[in-house]
């Protein structure tokens, strides 16, 4: 899941629009975006932002301007066609001849509930109480006085577009974990093997993966030195359970505590993983770039699934002890039939 940093600013004045990209968007000298273009492929292009004492710029955007209200409306919902989303919205309050500030804020939110919103006022326009009254709605939704601050400004870029990417991590969590409990709830519904769960196992797995924007996740069963299950997509789809490495690193795992360390994939490919047990069940994945809260998410999925897997083993056993006493019930009955043939 890429960090989105897409803005989008509305005004029918142009010098504005060179304004918010002056700010959003700085132009750096040809070794400075070398230098910056590097770091921004080591981190993926999700912390691309230094130490505000530094002489290397702060977070930059990908900002795209429009002149009219009803330009923006377009340009957002082709964005969100695209499964490109904007998530900071700047809007003057008066761009005539065409929508205002309210009326594009309103024609936006009916179709993007999720963007970030700043209506950009001068002092001559309605007061504040007023906008709100026929915006309709406050959520998601400031104001920006004129003449602003180039600080403000990079400070509101960067505030709303981090709440809006830390609000589509929730909602993927919750994804997740709703996916993990109807599975489990499934689970309860019918008497399944471990072979039998693979399938929501792997679809977990797959959700994971989408999630945090890394292809190599996978799940073993760790059960006397041995592994009992594996499920792996990515780089553990193949064989790569059979690497001597990562088996005396799994064996290695004795707490549950997360385990972030270097594997060797090849004599030129070195990996980090991180690793998360919980009970027998170990989880984990490799991924170039460090990412926030995967220890917690490992941590979630290693108990969950070791949930499935105490259930399916009680299941099995309900399972195994039903068919003895169905079986001893049949024998019992047979018995009384041919003791009634015999008393005839």
């Amino acid at each position: 899941m890429p960090y989105n940093n897409r803005v989008l600013v509305v005004d029918d004045d142009p010098n504005i629009l060179t304004t918010f990209k002056t700010v959003l968007k700085p132009k750096k000298n040809s070794k400075e975006a070398s230098d910056l273009n590097l770091l921004n492929d080591l981190l993926n292009e999700t912390l691309d932002f230094v130490d505000e004492n530094s002489n290397v710029a702060q977070r930059e955007f990908e900002v795209d301007t429009a002149r009219q209200g009803e330009e923006a409306y377009a340009m957002i919902k082709t964005a969100i066609a695209e499964g490109r989303p904007y998530s900071v919205l700047f809007t003057d309050m008066r761009m005539p001849p065409g929508w205002d500030g309210i009326k594009t804020a309103r024609e936006v939110r009916a179709i993007d509930s999720g963007i970030e919103i700043i209506i950009v006022t001068a002092y001559s326009d309605a007061p504040v109480s007023e906008i709100i009254k026929q915006v309709g709605f406050t959520d998601r939704l400031l104001y920006l006085k004129k003449p602003f601050d180039d600080e403000e400004v990079l400070q509101l870029a960067d505030s709303l577009s981090m709440r809006w990417n830390l609000e589509v991590k929730v909602k993927g969590m919750v994804n997740i974990l709703e996916g993990m409990v109807d599975s489990f709830f499934k689970l309860k519904a019918a008497f399944y093997t471990s072979e039998e769960i693979e399938p929501f196992l792997r679809q977990t797995l797959i959700h994971i993966s989408d999630f945090l924007d890394t292809p190599d996740v996978f799940v073993v069963r760790f059960q006397a030195g041995n592994i009992t299950m594996k499920i792996g997509l990515g780089r553990f789809a193949s064989d790569f359970f059979d690497s001597d490495d990562l088996k005396n690193m799994l064996k290695s795992i004795t707490t549950d505590e997360p385990i972030t360390d270097v594997l060797r994939i090849d004599q030129y490919i070195v990996m980090p993983i991180n690793l998360q047990k919980y009970q027998d069940v170990i989880v984990g994945l490799m991924s170039e770039r460090e990412i926030e809260g995967v220890d917690k998410l490992l941590d979630v999925l290693a108990r969950n699934m070791s949930l499935i897997f105490e259930t399916v083993t009680t299941l099995s056993d309900l399972r195994a002890e039903l068919n003895e006493k169905e079986k001893r019930i049949s024998e019992l009955e047979t018995q009384v039939i041919s003791l009634q043939n015999d008393n005839k």
